[in-house]
């Protein structure tokens, strides 16, 4: 199934979708102007690191969670 998501014919398709929508920066602060010349550049070697189950993603930015779920009336 993850071949699939890396292939790069759905990489590309996803990343039309993010134009499309007018995606915004993401915790990295990447721009989405900036996001095809990344995945040119980088998409190889960051699939064939998630296929060798070597690739650590970068801590994300926001609010801790007891974990717990909370409904708000």
């Amino acid at each position: 199934m993850i071949e699939k998501v890396l292939n790069r014919k759905n990489l590309y398709k996803a990343y039309r979708q993010v134009v499309r929508n007018k995606g915004s920066a993401g915790v990295d602060g990447m721009k989405v102007t900036e996001l095809l010349s990344f995945l040119e550049s980088n998409r190889d070697r960051i699939a064939i690191s998630i296929l060798n189950h070597t690739y650590v993603p970068k801590p994300i930015k926001g609010v801790e969670s007891s974990g717990a779920y909370h409904e708000h009336h």
